[in-house]
């Protein structure tokens, strides 16, 4: 029944795009403000997806895993004895009743599991069942499980003319996990707005009413924080904290780990120290949250795998304290602060770098690692070419800021001051590289408006190759090419360089490595009230049909945006294949000609546009804007009414 629900949802989505393909006509709506528009694979959407996803771990009680639930009905020996569980609350009164670490329970096969993505599978038995069990590794994103949706929810279906297909009613948590996961998986172009207001509620008892995209975004991020777990108050992202500031003594009631700590590092490692031993026992360590608690899962460990794996419940939880229950095993754990050590701070790094003309890459190994880290212990680093020297700690690395040689690994040995040490690994990667991409990149223009014949003209030159230059080792400008080959009169003063010339081109001199290029920069002088435009003109020719951008500041990144300028509302809509923003636009006429304002343009670095732009060039094809703070900033936008 769940796969068919899966499937209608599937079939639904390709009824609507030939309705969308094949109808004649079509009520064309404007873009959805208020009721804002859900894109597939977008931050709300996998959130969405996440509080929808089926829940695995309420009945590990009886599955013993949190990957998948039991389809109910079910029925299982306890003890020996016949009991069926028809619902959630069958099973939730019977658990009340149960001292469950004493039953031994069994299932009567055949069963049917149930994934977090509604899947199904059919068990024959125990040794099949077991197979799933051991091979779960729970994805602490696949379910969100302290908040629910209140049903019914509606959503509008746009195609991307944001023509409304249809409008869908949902009802329980499969159909909307299949609506947003047949989104992704079929790849339909189709978009979905939410109708507000929608009610969500948390584990705790609160409901909340939600009315903006960006309120329901952050109710579901902050579900944990309003989650009712068992009987105490442990948060997991608290326990991370509290769990990675200290190493931790820790007790099972009995002596056998009287001289040992736990370090919980930042890259889930797991470290097992004995009195001043130099090596430690190794393993991993991961936080999950469901509704049984917060689960500490200790895994991969080098010894103790027995006494120590598994995923321990955090039953109690204090700054200095916390106390761990799986089945009927208890570990309390004690934090020992006054043995803080710096192994939290470093993990194994990578360090990349190119390809130099002879062959010998320089990689500046502290900076690449610790210069990296925030680390508040004292300890001592040095550098080694072998795991033997760093193990013994002789032969450190001299130079540390420019070690150049081919070796594909060295190593960071890092000691506190009671003399315990551990060895990081350094992969160096080295990559051919061309030094020069950036400045190849784009065709480098400066531009500044024309004022009177008889007045030299000044060019900032250093803001042509901006973004490129700080890699340089040494970067020069010449008027001519002959100069620049020759490294001979060199421009003194490049950024207040002058000339009486309406066009003309000067030289950069790049020097990357030891080798040498040189690339052009084109100096325009323009007519800054070309067009004659005025405001009205301005939007007039705005609004008639969509742009998209030709050049930012002579480079073509932004050439996926494209706007479309909403005449009375003050909203320009601007968009690529996956990103949809509603932003705001205006215009204002002023002395030097007309400003256009971009505001609330939020997007992956088309955010660079927000501000005041002056028009100096105005055709009914294309608008060249300045930016009226900074003249060197350029936007190019080309009309196109296709």
């Amino acid at each position: 029944m769940k796969t068919r629900t899966y499937q209608l949802v599937t079939y639904f989505l390709f009824a609507l795009l030939c309705f969308s393909s094949c109808q004649d006509e079509i009520t064309d709506v404007d873009t959805p403000n208020e009721q804002e528009t859900i894109l597939a694979d977008s931050v709300l959407a996998n959130l969405i997806t996440s509080t929808s996803a089926n829940y695995g771990a309420y009945d590990d009680v009886l599955d013993n895993s949190s990957c998948f639930s039991v389809d109910l009905p079910v029925s299982i020996l306890v003890n020996g004895t016949p009991v069926t569980i028809d619902t959630e609350a069958d099973l939730e009164t019977w658990l009340s009743e149960q001292n469950t670490n004493t039953n031994v329970i069994d299932f009567e096969f055949p069963i049917t599991i149930i994934f977090s993505d509604y899947s199904e599978f059919t068990i024959e038995n125990q040794e099949e069942l077991q197979g799933f069990v051991d091979s779960c590794e729970v994805n602490a994103t696949d379910s969100i499980t302290c908040v629910d949706f209140s049903y019914p929810l509606s959503f509008s279906v746009f195609n991307t003319g944001f023509n409304l297909i249809e409008t869908l009613v949902i009802n329980n948590d499969e159909s909307l996990f299949s609506f947003f996961n047949s989104l992704e998986n079929n790849q339909i172009t189709l978009i979905v707005s939410l109708n507000f207001p929608v009610s969500l509620q948390y584990t705790n008892g609160e409901v909340i009413e939600i009315n903006t995209n960006e309120e329901l975004t952050e109710a579901i991020q902050a579900a944990e924080e309003n989650c009712a777990i068992g009987n105490y108050d442990c948060v997991e992202d608290e326990i991370l904290i509290n769990l990675m500031s200290c190493p931790w003594r820790f007790t099972d009631g009995s002596d056998n780990f009287e001289n040992y700590s736990l370090l919980f590092n930042a890259d889930n490692e797991l470290q097992i120290s004995e009195g001043l031993a130099t090596s430690a026992i190794g393993g991993n360590w991961s936080l999950s949250t469901s509704e049984a608690g917060v689960t500490l899962a200790i895994s991969e460990l080098t010894a103790f795998e027995d006494s120590l794996e598994g995923e321990w419940i955090v039953t109690e939880c204090e700054e200095g304290s916390i106390s761990l229950q799986l089945g009927d095993e208890h570990l309390v754990l004690t934090k020992e602060c006054n043995d803080v050590t710096p192994f939290s701070c470093f993990s194994n790094y990578e360090i990349t770098e190119c390809t130099l003309v002879n062959n010998s890459p320089v990689f500046n190994l502290s900076a690449n690692t610790i210069g990296l880290v925030d680390c508040n212990a004292v300890f001592t680093a040095t550098f080694h070419s072998s795991l033997i020297d760093a193990e013994t700690d002789v032969n450190p690395i001299e130079n540390t800021k420019a070690y150049e040689a081919l070796t594909a690994q060295v190593y960071l040995r890092i000691e506190d001051e009671n003399g315990f040490y551990e060895i990081y690994s350094i992969t160096l990667i080295t990559s051919e590289c061309d030094s020069f991409e950036c400045f190849q990149s784009f065709d480098a223009v400066l531009e500044t408006c024309y004022t009177d014949a008889t007045v030299l003209y000044e060019f900032n030159l250093p803001l042509a190759f901006a973004n490129c230059t700080p890699s340089a080792d040494n970067v020069t400008y010449y008027e001519t090419l002959a100069d620049a080959e020759a490294e001979t009169n060199t421009i003194v003063t490049p950024e207040v360089y002058n000339t009486a010339e309406l066009n003309s081109t000067v030289y950069t001199r790049v020097e990357i490595n030891n080798q040498v290029d040189i690339f052009p920069i084109q100096l325009n002088v323009i007519n800054c009230n070309a067009g004659s435009c005025t405001e009205g003109d301005i939007e007039g020719i705005l609004t008639q049909c969509q742009w998209h951008i030709a050049s930012y500041n002579g480079s073509d990144n932004l050439m996926d945006y494209n706007f479309d300028f909403e005449e009375d509302s003050g909203i320009v809509v601007i968009y690529t294949d996956t990103i949809i923003i509603d932003a705001s636009w205006s215009t204002l006429q002023t002395n030097e000609g007309v400003v256009i304002e971009f505001s609330n343009v939020a997007g992956p670095n088309v955010q660079a546009i927000n501000g005041n732009w002056l028009v100096v060039e105005c055709t009914a094809a294309q608008l060249v804007l300045h930016n009226v703070n900074d003249s060197s900033n350029e936007i190019v936008i080309d009309r196109n009414c296709e």
